[in-house]
């Protein structure tokens, strides 16, 4: 039979880039992008359905021979109640797998996250201890487990997990974005120190990961892989400063400033927030900037996953498609 996609969230920054993928790649007979959103872009011959995955989901839009690539996220943090998390991450997922249930899915593939873990210097595998980190973390880790549980209702079935660090590239909008958007504007600091590991990979290496990651379990006959995703490479915060200073011409940082002194003043920021003077600037966001994330993608190594890019290549790359090569 002809395989088929069925990609929620299609219309999001990592849906965009998969459905660009699976065009390129060929594999699907017919691809469907599912999601709230109008999509930014269109690719010829897939189909675009508008539909709200708070509600359920049509079930004329899968059978059998459909692979589901699970990708809809509420990710950013902070910015969000912790309920929601749990009511878009977790709720979607139990529609998700209902619609699988009711039509027979046999494979799907599922974006979770990096913030399953806790945050440290301490490298982190597959095998690490699940801590997550934030609210985030916590409702993609109950989302994990509705698909094992999932998976264990039939022995056809197939199931990726991915676990990807911070993603980047084309459409990004999040901390790339406003770490690019710091550095032109000449207002960026190091917060604590500037060697704070930042695990991270290009969006386009992580849609390819997925149909690796199905490969190489149709080859072994797994029915699971679970994996982490990001750059081999244990990225600092300077390399990656460096890196965009390099591919846009911005000047090179040096200042590195102490935790408390920028906590001190974010405070300033978040009461603007509280009066709707909207800006990024939050102290639990700067947490992050002297936090590591220090993810191994152990998996992807062992398997010897081709990584197309580096930190340099990646964001060479972003800037060419980005209008004005201001990294949108």
């Amino acid at each position: 039979m002809e395989r088929r996609a069925l990609v929620i969230g299609g219309s999001g920054f990592i849906g965009m880039h998969t459905l660009r993928t699976l065009k390129r790649d060929g594999r699907y007979a017919k691809v469907v992008s599912l999601d709230i959103a109008e999509p930014t872009e269109r690719i010829d011959g897939f189909d675009y359905v508008i539909h709200d995955c708070r509600q359920q989901i049509p079930t004329d839009l899968a059978d059998v021979d459909t692979d589901i690539y699970n990708l809809p996220a509420l990710r950013t943090f902070p910015g969000h109640p912790d309920e929601e998390y749990f009511e878009t991450n977790y709720g979607t997922t139990e529609r998700i797998i209902a619609l699988a249930e009711a039509t027979g899915v046999r494979t799907i593939i599922f974006t979770s996250t990096m913030s399953v873990y806790a945050t440290g210097d301490e490298p982190k595998t597959e095998e690490s201890a699940i801590d997550p980190c934030n609210a985030y973390g916590a409702s993609k880790v109950k989302g994990e487990a509705l698909h094992r549980q999932w998976l264990t209702g039939a022995m056809d079935r197939r199931l990726v997990i991915c676990r990807p660090a911070v993603i980047f590239g084309y459409r990004d909008n999040g901390n790339f974005t406003r770490l690019a958007n710091a550095l032109r504007s000449g207002y960026f600091v190091f917060v604590g120190r500037s060697e704070t590991i930042k695990s991270a990979g290009y969006v386009t290496d992580l849609a390819d990961s997925f149909l690796f990651a199905l490969d190489k379990m149709t080859q072994s006959g797994a029915r699971e892989v679970l994996y982490n995703f990001a750059y081999p490479e244990r990225l600092t915060i300077r390399r990656i400063a460096d890196a965009f200073c390099t591919v846009g011409g911005y000047p090179r940082v040096r200042m590195v400033l102490p935790p408390w002194l920028l906590n001190t003043a974010a405070l300033l920021f978040e009461a603007l927030n509280a009066i709707g003077v909207k800006n990024p600037i939050h102290r639990k966001r700067l947490t992050k900037l002297y936090e590591s994330t220090n993810i191994v993608p152990k998996w992807l190594e062992d398997e010897k996953f081709p990584f197309r890019t580096d930190i340099v290549s990646a964001l060479a790359e972003w800037k060419s498609e980005s209008p004005s090569g201001r990294f949108i």
